[in-house]
């Protein structure tokens, strides 16, 4: 599965990742070779959004998540907008597991 993370500038959204990739490798069940993953700045998200499955965005984007979801609902990408609290917290095994849910509902909503 491809994620991609985006934020204001990308710098945040980088650790995240460094934390879901951590959650990954202590994971019996999760392979990292199954995950690709890109922190961006949230300017880069239309060159980027085709090659990814879903998009979780920092929260300090919540004043811009209409049009990104926008963005990504024109794409057929689901979008998740991660709260201050976990994002804050750096909690990269509750971030992966709201990407999954919303990679396999978007999966389940197409059949």
């Amino acid at each position: 599965m491809n994620i991609l993370l985006v934020c204001a500038g990308g710098f945040s959204t980088t650790m995240m990742m460094e934390e879901m990739k951590k959650t990954i490798n202590k994971s019996e069940k999760l392979n990292i070779e199954d995950f690709v993953m890109e922190a961006i700045p949230v300017d880069r998200l239309p060159e980027k959004i085709e090659q990814f499955d879903v998009i979780l965005v920092g929260p300090q984007l919540g004043h811009k998540y209409i049009q990104i979801k926008k963005t990504s609902d024109e794409n057929n990408k689901p979008s998740v907008l991660l709260t201050a609290e976990i994002y804050g917290s750096m909690d990269g095994a509750t971030v992966l597991k709201q990407a999954l849910i919303a990679h396999k509902k978007h999966q389940m909503a197409a059949v």
